[in-house]
């Protein structure tokens, strides 16, 4: 009779698998993220004044939606 370890290591594998492939994914969101950030500091550089008014805008629709809670 066996010993039901091979249960337990069709588990494991899978985790591990499946955390394989979140980190995969967080590796993904941190690229994007960084080409986000150089794309808003370009456009920042090239146009000051619409970066302000879209961080003004964006402030004053987040604080409108946050004073309703």
């Amino acid at each position: 009779m066996e010993s039901g370890d091979g249960g337990a290591q069709d588990v494991r594998a899978q985790a591990e698998q499946a955390i394989q492939g979140v980190q995969d994914r967080v590796e993904e969101l941190r690229g994007y993220a960084e080409d986000a950030g150089e794309w808003v500091k370009g456009f920042a550089r090239e146009r000051p004044v619409a970066a302000v008014a879209v961080a003004a805008g964006i402030g004053f629709l987040l604080g409108r939606l946050f004073s309703r809670s």
